[in-house]
């Protein structure tokens, strides 16, 4: 009988062993699952904070952004406006005054040698050079306004960049 009682008591011994082992077993497992959602949780919500905070900065950004680029836009327009009108100021005063006079030309003659230079010859109240074709005064007029609008397209991306700068540098 000792026999079988001590085959009891092994059974009842590797038995608790196997018991004790599953159980502490499931109870480090749920310990360790526990803990790795915890870390896991802490960090979405650590990243979700991050992305809100970034988030945020983009929309400031963004909505400064466009309210700099609502005003450099009115700006580009009163100075189109401006140029415009200048432009017409400017055909109409070459129309009235007989279009646009080249001062460094000569009135040139038939003979090709021997013509003085300066104005001795020029009547009293004669504007100096010789007025250019309509078609030369109309090309130079168009050209500089080509050139004034591009100026002004230039200057609106510069103030543009100059703006942003200076975003950069108070966020």
């Amino acid at each position: 009988m000792i026999i079988g009682d001590l085959r009891n008591i092994a059974l009842a011994l590797v038995l608790g062993l196997v018991v004790g082992a599953t159980g502490s077993g499931l109870f480090v497992k749920r310990y360790v699952d526990n803990a790795w959602t915890a870390k896991v949780e802490k960090q979405k919500t650590e990243a979700a904070t991050q992305l809100q905070a970034a988030t945020d900065r983009a929309i400031k950004a963004e909505r400064a952004h466009s309210t700099i680029a609502t005003e450099l836009e009115v700006q580009n327009e009163i100075g189109k406006q401006k140029l415009d009108d200048a432009y017409r100021d400017n055909r109409a005063l070459s129309t009235q005054l007989g279009g646009l006079r080249d001062p460094g030309r000569r009135p040139s003659g038939s003979c090709p040698a021997g013509a003085t230079t300066g104005t001795a010859q020029q009547p009293a109240g004669e504007t100096t050079g010789t007025a250019l074709s309509a078609e030369a005064s109309d090309f130079l007029l168009d050209f500089a306004k080509q050139a004034d609008d591009a100026a002004q397209y230039a200057n609106t991306c510069y103030d543009w960049l100059q703006r942003l700068k200076g975003l950069k540098h108070v966020e």
